[in-house]
């Protein structure tokens, strides 16, 4: 599962693109995945997410953005490419991943993606056809915050990685701010304990959500021993401006 995309959702079950934080393992065992499918993994470990539908036609789209009952919307082309906000469609539509407003505009511009060939930075002037949309609701975060299960061989296991400064490309805050970025090894055989987890939680400022991110945490080492992962990376975890939820947007594990 093995796509990395600023807007996108990405899953890596074992690669050597793992942050170089520390070591990263050699490993390669490539399994792809689209960010819906993605979506549905995380919200069945208990992760939460933007809500979410996917579509195949303007009408599917259409009816997704009505049931969301937002008007704040994002609709993304389900290509396995990174650079999508950036791309455009060889029909003239620019823009893989775009902000909409209400149903009808989603009709619009889903009716002009599908069957459509997505060129991105990653694709070559070819391109790569979009079969699939995904419709959500689009969040405006308050607070980023980084955190990170992964196998690493400096610790002969895996290891909690986590830091406030998410959003961002980790490997850069580690060059630029290593004293911010947290580090807590596992013992596999007895697994990541609440007690690590809130450990974690409290180094990095959010004891005002102790419990939600303690849960979050649990759930995602849970996630990357059932799926054999050597790295899930949730970048950023993010407060919804609301206050009330918090929402998680994994790019890869």
């Amino acid at each position: 599962m093995s796509l990395l995309t600023k807007f996108g959702t990405s899953l890596i079950l074992a690669s050597q693109r793992a942050p170089k934080i520390l070591g990263a393992a050699s490993t390669v065992r490539h399994l792809n995945v689209q960010e819906h499918i993605s979506y549905s993994l995380l919200n069945e470990a208990g992760i939460p997410t933007p809500k979410f539908g996917v579509a195949q036609s303007g009408g599917e789209a259409e009816k997704i953005a009505k049931d969301l009952k937002t008007k704040n919307l994002v609709v993304k082309a389900q290509v396995l490419a990174g650079g999508r906000g950036k791309g455009h469609f060889k029909n003239g539509l620019k823009g893989g991943v775009r902000v909409v407003n209400n149903p009808k505009e989603a009709n619009d511009i889903v009716s002009k993606m599908v069957g459509q060939l997505l060129v991105t930075k990653q694709t070559g002037a070819g391109g790569r056809i979009c079969n699939k949309v995904m419709v959500a609701e689009r969040k405006f975060p308050r607070r980023e915050f980084y955190f990170a299960v992964m196998m690493e061989r400096a610790f002969n296991g895996p290891v909690v990685i986590a830091s406030s400064q998410g959003g961002v490309n980790i490997e850069e805050v580690a060059a630029e701010s290593p004293d911010a970025i947290v580090y807590e090894p596992i013992d596999i055989a007895t697994g990541l304990t609440k007690e690590q987890a809130t450990k974690v939680t409290k180094a990095v400022g959010l004891d005002d959500h102790l419990d939600d991110t303690v849960k979050m945490l649990l759930n995602l080492y849970d996630l990357f021993v059932k799926k054999d992962a050597l790295l899930v990376e949730i970048n950023p975890y993010a407060e919804d401006a609301d206050e009330s939820r918090k929402y998680f947007y994994i790019r890869r594990f």
